[in-house]
């Protein structure tokens, strides 16, 4: 059984960056989240972890009495794709990294991690469930919860270059809780960030694979900018992406049908295409989380976010049972 109890009928957590705007975040809204879910711990290519905790974050951390759901990633090595397939497919480095894992727990005290890998080979699909089931059976037993967050699906594909490593049902069966990522829907080119029929789509599928009870909804608070020829957006926070239109003298329109905000602009020659989230674009992804009567949500990510948003968040906790 796990040791921790949550707080109440509706899951607010939020993951967290160690940056300025992530700090005032914390200060500020740390008592209305339910767990922090901080990007803190890398994978070694010797099965350790490389820890990068804040020690300012934890000292306000432990003074909110907040639970953390530590993020295990592949980013803390420029390798991080070859990294993660020889410690998902090598039996002695799965093993140590396991270990790793909950010796980190055991001295942290943390409620539990929750597992980012990206970029996991589509024919590591086995060894990643293998990985997850192995996790899973040693920190149930000693109370950590064992998470996971997995890229948008809209069904089972296992050859899809990005998700097909992730089974939805079997992760499900050996996870506390899986972190829909319902975002990210148009990344090369431009297009809204988070539909609402993309977020409909995916959270339909996932339905009928993993249990309602464990799914938490990831949520987008940030926006893209995408500017012509450019191989990749740069990302935005709310009030950057309000603050760049009004530098460019235009004004965002609400896209009704995908239910966010978008712009475009000029500078230097150059054209810029902008969509983001707002409170109002959170509000209809949140009612579709009422409706389909989920336990809660991950939001990416603490400081980017429209402020509104933390009221329409009380709001939803007060009146989820009604």
């Amino acid at each position: 059984m796990n040791r921790w109890r949550y707080p109440g009928s509706f899951e607010n957590n939020w993951y967290y960056v160690t940056d300025p705007p992530g700090f005032t975040g914390l200060q500020a809204h740390g008592r209305q989240i339910t767990f922090l879910i901080p990007f803190w711990y890398g994978v070694t290519r010797e099965g350790g972890l490389a820890d990068q905790s804040d020690p300012r974050s934890l000292n306000l951390i432990r003074r909110l009495n907040l639970p953390v759901l530590a993020i295990i990633h592949n980013y803390a090595s420029p390798q991080y794709r070859s990294l993660i397939h020889v410690l998902l497919t090598d039996d002695e480095l799965r093993r140590t990294l396991i270990n790793s894992i909950a010796d980190m727990l055991r001295r942290t005290g943390y409620a539990g991690i929750n597992i980012d890998f990206e970029f996991v080979p589509p024919e590591d699909r086995p060894f990643l469930t293998r990985f997850m089931t192995d996790l899973y059976r040693v920190l149930k037993p000693e109370g950590f919860l064992t998470t996971i967050s997995v890229p948008a699906e809209l069904e089972d594909n296992p050859r899809h270059p990005f998700s097909g490593a992730f089974s939805y049902p079997q992760l499900g069966a050996v996870s506390d809780q899986v972190y829909l990522l319902a975002y990210d829907e148009h990344f090369a080119t431009p297009g809204p960030v988070a539909s609402i029929g993309f977020v409909q789509r995916v959270l339909t599928y996932a339905l009928t694979v993993i249990p309602r009870e464990k799914i938490r909804l990831g949520m987008a608070v940030y926006g893209y900018d995408w500017a012509e020829e450019a191989p990749l957006p740069e990302t935005l926070s709310y009030q950057q992406a309000v603050d760049r239109a009004a530098e460019h003298g235009v004004s965002p329109v609400y896209d009704q049908q995908a239910q966010e905000w978008t712009y475009t602009y000029r500078e230097d020659g150059v054209g810029h295409t902008v969509w983001f989230e707002d409170a109002r674009s959170f509000a209809a992804k949140m009612a579709l989380v009422r409706r389909e009567k989920l336990p809660g949500i991950g939001v990416w990510r603490l400081g980017l976010e429209d402020p509104r948003i933390w009221a329409l968040i009380h709001r939803r906790k007060i009146f989820w049972k009604t």
